[in-house]
């Protein structure tokens, strides 16, 4: 097998198994292939804070959109 079709050919005749320790091993490849990951970024706890409010606001809005779209349903 040379090229990338006849090695998607092959793997489409693999059980899942199979096709699972494939995936593995191309992913550990390519960790091993790629540079190293960046720092972590660090937050303040206020820029927590902050982005769990936004997120919170968000979903009272679905909430409220989810909870109308029910009451209209059942009219």
């Amino acid at each position: 097998m040379n090229t990338l079709v006849e090695i998607e050919q092959a793997v489409g005749g693999l059980p899942a198994a199979q096709k699972t320790e494939l995936l593995l091993f191309v992913a550990q490849s390519l960790r091993e292939e790629q540079a190293p990951l960046p720092e972590p970024r660090l937050f303040s706890d206020e820029q927590l804070r902050a982005w769990m409010d936004e997120d919170e606001e968000a979903m009272r809005g679905v909430e409220s959109v989810t909870r109308l779209a029910s009451i209209r349903l059942k009219l």
